[in-house]
């Protein structure tokens, strides 16, 4: 009960989300304004540059310098010009203390919980020859996703921020739900894991958005690799990703996190190259 009244606390500007989706049908954060110069063609290549406006640069830029394939090229106050290839990952290299803290039971990421153990048993038994084999992490993280994409059931808007456990229950949720639990199955499995907030520009057969979104990480085979369970079925589609704010509280505080995600996150998107 004291977690449904603290969810229902949080603010819901942290969470707006739109009908803003493509093949996965799973709803998203509010769309973000975005628009691409009249020169630059589509297809997009691999890699573009772009202009994003943030409320805070500088909190952006140490955020986003983790990331390899993402680059900032210029600055002006706070409009910054980024080069971005759909392959950009996080370089950095967690100390051990920070992959204990990714593998732990949290007040958000619930693992321990009984439904989350009955989920992980559903994973396990479809899975079971994955985890016999120590040398197929890449694997499971790859399985992980696409058994979270077919276990919510629900794609709704309609959630502010769900836990592990009652996503479990309502097999419900939109990005959020779905990078929560995917997180909770991998640290049930031994696997550091974590929520990333941020927006992701998809360019699909009608042209290129930009929304905010949530993925996870899963520490796998000494890098961290993104699973995105939310986009599992529209692998088809040209994707960016651009990383807003790690959730490292996890706590009863996680909502001040939500909030800083909010401000990292960019006004507006110009794709110029």
């Amino acid at each position: 009960m004291f977690k449904t009244l603290l969810v229902i606390s949080v603010m819901s500007c942290c969470l707006a989300c739109g009908r803003f989706s493509y093949a996965q049908s799973a709803p998203n954060f509010a769309l973000i304004p975005l628009k691409v110069d009249k020169e630059r063609q589509l297809p997009l290549d691999h890699r573009v540059v772009m202009d994003i406006k943030v409320y805070d640069a500088d909190t952006a830029i140490a955020v986003l310098n983790n990331w390899d394939g993402i680059e900032t090229v210029d600055r002006k106050g706070n409009l910054l010009s980024l080069s971005i290839s759909v392959s950009s990952t996080d370089v950095s290299k967690p100390t051990p203390e920070a992959l204990t803290k990714f593998k732990a039971n949290t007040f958000v990421i619930d693992f321990e919980e009984e439904a989350v153990q009955r989920v992980l048993a559903d994973f396990s038994t479809e899975y079971s020859s994955e985890q016999s084999d120590a040398n197929q992490l890449t694997t499971i993280g790859k399985s992980i996703e696409k058994f979270v994409a077919g276990y919510i059931s629900e794609p709704t808007y309609i959630h502010s921020f769900s836990f592990a456990s009652r996503v479990a229950t309502s097999r419900s949720g939109d990005c959020t739900e779905y990078s929560v639990l995917t997180a909770a199955l991998a640290r049930a499995l031994k696997i550091p894991a974590r929520v990333i907030i941020g927006t992701i520009i998809v360019e699909g057969e009608d042209g290129v958005e930009a929304y905010g979104h949530a993925w996870s990480e899963l520490w796998l085979d000494g890098q961290w690799s993104r699973i995105d369970a939310a986009m599992y079925s529209a692998e088809a589609l040209k994707k960016f990703y651009l990383p807003a704010h790690i959730l490292d509280n996890e706590g009863l505080g996680y909502a001040l996190g939500l909030s800083k995600a909010i401000f990292n996150m960019p006004e507006q998107i110009t794709i110029r190259s």
